[in-house]
């Protein structure tokens, strides 16, 4: 072996093991230096393109997308995180584009079914993203998040019962999955099963008390039921959680309207509209946020 070759593998692999132990910054150099010795090597991009966009530097994760791409046209996977880049610059309908070209290669790639259909969910287009996540789960059916999110799209189109089926198909495969714990409590909340949608709750709030989305359920629920002051508890712990992402902000500022808390709501709600949006069926869209704010405000509903 040459010794670019050992060099460049050795700096491949380096970065390979820092990016499965999350130190992306350091991957990213191990990647470059690679790259130093042999610029033409496709994983090498891909994988730089990675660990750029799990430090959110999503543009020039997708110039090294394009790049892998340039190098191999029919490499499904950089296809795929092509997609998740764009999703995370909000370019929903240009993801849904690179998705295609990923399935176009392979048509059985759960991943890229289940990516497309978050993109789907995000522009509100639950119809086609449900039958993504049928296709997601038709080709692999170990797929959690695959199921979660299929629940949260049958959710969305008022089949309640049908999520509900779809979230515990999640936790057989994961059951510590706290979005399908979460997103359960909802859809039974949905179906005026207060007591029920509590317990899902209080599942997902043993397996991660700092996610808001269970806190603020449980205490619609617990409101429901006429129990104000233990809603009241709940929605002051969706308030006091660190809100580091778009939904977050979104559920502490529902929280603040049913507190009264109207003028902390708005702001709460405005800080949602501008988070940046990820990959995540829980984030809501700029519509949603937008009509939640005036139906909250003005003291109508709760979920």
């Amino acid at each position: 072996m040459r010794l670019f070759d050992f060099l460049r593998k050795s700096d491949f692999n380096k970065g390979v093991e820092l990016s499965v132990a999350g130190h992306y910054a350091e991957a990213l150099d191990s990647f470059d230096r690679a790259l130093a010795h042999h610029p033409g090597h496709v994983d090498t991009w891909n994988n730089r393109g990675a660990a750029l966009s799990n430090l959110g530097r999503h543009e020039e994760a997708l110039r090294s997308y394009d790049m892998a791409l340039q190098i191999e046209p029919g490499h499904c996977i950089a296809w795929m995180n092509r997609g998740s880049a764009l999703e995370g610059l909000g370019r929903y309908e240009e993801a849904i584009e690179s998705y295609d070209r990923a399935l176009s290669i392979n048509p059985k790639q759960a991943g890229a079914w289940n990516d497309r259909g978050s993109a789907l969910s995000t522009l509100g287009r639950y119809t086609e993203a449900l039958e993504a996540f049928e296709n997601a789960v038709r080709h692999d059916d170990e797929l959690a998040p695959a199921w979660t999110s299929r629940g949260h799209a049958l959710h969305a189109l008022g089949r309640h019962e049908e999520a509900i089926l779809s979230y515990e198909r999640a936790q057989k495969i994961e059951p510590r999955y706290v979005d399908a714990w979460a997103l359960r409590g909802a859809s039974l909340f949905s179906l005026g099963r207060y007591s029920d949608a509590i317990e899902s709750c209080d599942q997902a709030i043993a397996i991660y008390p700092d996610f808001c989305l269970p806190w603020y359920i449980r205490g619609a629920a617990l409101d429901a039921l006429g129990r104000h002051a233990e809603a009241v508890l709940a929605w002051e712990n969706v308030i006091g959680l660190v809100a580091e992402a778009r939904f977050q902000w979104y559920y502490r500022g529902l929280a603040l309207a049913r507190l009264g808390r109207n003028h902390e709501a708005i702001e709460a709600f405005e800080r949602a509209r501008t988070s940046p949006r990820k990959i995540c069926v829980l984030d809501p869209s700029d519509e949603e946020i937008q009509r939640a704010g005036e139906r909250e405000i003005v003291g109508q509903g709760v979920c």
